[in-house]
Formats: structure tokens, sequence, C-alpha cells
């Protein structure tokens, strides 16, 4: 699996790309763009996850037919509401699913109902749960301080030193999260 990354829409979203052989998945695609769609090239795009339902990350989901969009049964209402004429979702994700043959679903609300994060051999999706020294909002609707805790105790027991690939800002990794980031003291 080969990682590619762009930075989408006017919250500067970041959309990644994964290469399975011939065709690709997308991870919270923003928007369509040029430059999207140079990136992906040839290749059919089969997926789309999208890590929670907020507009910056579900925007691009229609520019794709062809893609079985998933997202977590809990976000739906948001998707909906943020997206009246959504294409329809393939499936729901929930918490343990397997997807792609290379990642585990992990279900972590608080930033929304249906936030989720993918972990892989060495990777993880973070989506808006944990950016580079800091974690996602909870004061949006849907959000909650309590359930983000407890997101983030779940988030800092994986174990090992994986890649972070979350929705905003720069890449970075769990470790350095866990020794640096003040959103995490204390909850190991």
């Amino acid at each position: 699996m080969r990682i590619a990354s762009i930075c989408l829409g006017p919250l500067a979203t970041n959309c990644y790309v994964l290469e399975f052989g011939g065709s690709v998945a997308l991870i919270d695609p923003a928007e369509d763009s040029p430059a999207l769609r140079a990136l992906i090239g040839d290749r059919p795009v089969g997926w789309i996850l999208n890590t929670h339902g907020h507009f910056d990350h579900t925007g691009g989901d229609w520019a794709f037919p062809e893609a079985s969009v998933r997202i977590h049964a809990a976000d739906l209402p948001l998707l909906v509401e943020t997206h009246p004429d959504h294409p329809p979702v393939g499936e729901t994700l929930a918490d343990g699913d397997a997807v792609l043959g290379e990642f585990t679903v992990i279900h972590t609300p608080g930033h929304s109902p249906g936030s989720i994060i993918l972990v892989g051999a060495g990777v993880l999706f973070a989506g808006d749960l944990l950016f580079a020294g800091s974690i996602g909002r909870t004061d949006l609707p849907g959000g909650s301080v309590n359930e983000m805790i407890a997101s983030l105790r779940r988030l800092v027991q994986i174990p090992g030193d994986l890649t972070v690939y979350p929705g905003h800002g720069e890449v970075t990794t769990l470790e350095i999260e866990r020794r640096c980031n003040p959103f995490l003291a204390g909850l190991t």
C-alpha cells in the first residue's frame, strides 16, 4: 500500500489517497479538485472512508460515484444534515471492523458521535481525534468532552509507535504525541 496526501478545502483538510494495486481508496476527501484528480490518475476509486461526517471531510464524496462510501452509523444524521444530496453510503462502519484488509476501525467519539480512527500496520489515520500537539474540537454539535477523553485514553493504549496521519496539519507519530501532546498527559 502506498499513501499520498493532499490538503483540500477551506479548512485545509488532509485527504489521503491509498493505492491498492490498480485502485485507490480515499480518506476524507474535502472536495473534488484538479490536484486530487491528478494524484489519483486513471486508477478507479473503489472506496471512500470518512473518519466523521463534518462537511470538511465529506465534501468530495459525491465526485466519485463509483466508490463505496463508508462512515460510522452514528454520523449518518450529521452527513445527511451537512449534505442532503449525499450519495448513498455503501455500508456503515463499527468499532472493530476490518476495512480493506489493512485497517481496524476504532470508534472514537468526542469530536462527533461517529468519529473513527483507522489503525493498520505502522499507521494510524486519526481524523480529527488527534493532531500534532493538539486534539479535535468538542464544542461543535454532537461533540463531547467526556467522550473525547475516553477516546484519547483508548488511543494512548494502542501499542507501538505508529505514523499518525491527522485530519489537519502535519504528520506525526503516536510516540511523539504520547510524550509531548499536553492533551494526552496523564491518560496513559
